[in-house]
């Protein structure tokens, strides 16, 4: 049974209790004012079931990821717009990263649309619920059954949900690296938790996620200190002593994270690579966007293969990639 169809039974009870109070009040010859009186707290139960309760229904049916943010910033009828702007902003661009991450690491080859974006299924308050649907390929994208786009997609959410399961156990890094061998997945999807978990700036002190395309229905409840819990873990995730020297060309940069993809990488059987450069280099980091590179650093490997790189050394060798 879905939610909205649990409403829709709790809806039909109190209509029928109500028909059962109207005709006990006209047998006993009660007047409009005792009726009224009488119905009155299955009216208020009614409103709050349509006001409250069946956007929240709907958004937990219909939302592919589904958000639940409390804290002073949301304790008013109208929450401001920027506050509420900014969420979309961070999920959008957090999601989206890891659908781009994960769908090159299954085609390496697929050309991604530049945007990626997510639909809004639902708007609702108490303090604030904002669902979330997979992005659909824009009109100039192939699609097709079984495409990179969508199973990322799903894969995506289904990482988030992974990774969010139990992030306050004391061994909790060391259940997400068996979860995720893969060192670029789930750097990604790490980076992706650090920057949706409040920050305690906006007025936002917890968020709670849950969604259909998550592993279960259980909420995942993340803080400020998840937050703080999670960058550390980010700042210096690769390990290794092996030094490598790699050439490609720089995509999908993040600035706020640090990190990039290197793609088309040459002399080598990978042909993508998730580089993480220091804060000292941020200046420089703005123009090496869709340029040629050859990056020096510390990797972190998977089947044999370099996935993660931690960049000591970055020279731009030419212009602009097509």
């Amino acid at each position: 049974m879905t939610w909205r169809e649990l409403i829709d039974t709790q809806a039909r009870c109190l209509h029928q209790q109500i028909a059962a109070t109207q005709r006990l009040v006209s047998e006993n010859g009660g007047d409009a004012q005792l009726l009224d009186q009488a119905c009155q707290p299955y009216y208020q139960l009614l409103e709050r079931l349509y006001t409250e309760d069946l956007p929240l229904a709907n958004a937990v049916d219909h939302s592919d990821l589904l958000l639940h943010l409390d804290g002073s910033g949301l304790q008013t009828v109208n929450p401001r717009l920027s506050l509420v702007a900014g969420v979309f902003g961070d999920v959008r661009k957090q999601i989206s990263g890891m659908i781009k991450t994960l769908a090159g690491a299954i085609n390496e080859t697929l050309t991604l649309p530049k945007e990626i974006d997510l639909g809004l299924t639902s708007f609702a308050r108490g303090s604030l619920y904002l669902g979330f649907s997979l992005p659909e390929p824009d009109n100039n994208y192939k699609f097709l059954t079984g495409d990179p786009l969508v199973t990322a997609s799903r894969e995506a959410l289904q990482a988030l949900g992974q990774i969010t399961t139990d992030l306050e156990s004391s061994d909790a890094y060391e259940k997400v690296r068996h979860q995720f061998p893969d060192p670029m997945i789930r750097d990604a999807g790490l980076t992706a938790v650090a920057h949706l978990a409040p920050s305690g700036r906006r007025g936002i002190d917890t968020v709670d996620l849950t969604g259909r395309c998550l592993p279960d229905t259980q909420w995942r409840h993340l803080t400020v200190q998840t937050r703080q819990r999670v960058r550390d873990w980010l700042d210096k995730p690769v390990l290794s002593t092996e030094l490598v020297t790699l050439t490609g060309i720089v995509r999908e940069i993040d600035l706020d994270a640090h990190r990039f993809e290197l793609r088309q990488i040459e002399s080598n059987a990978l042909t993508a690579l998730r580089a993480i450069y220091p804060a000292t280099f941020d200046r420089q980091a703005k123009t090496w966007l869709d340029h040629h590179a050859q990056i020096t650093g510390h990797v972190e490997t998977y089947q044999d293969k370099p996935r993660l790189i931690q960049i000591e050394e970055i020279r731009l060798l030419g212009g602009v990639a097509s």
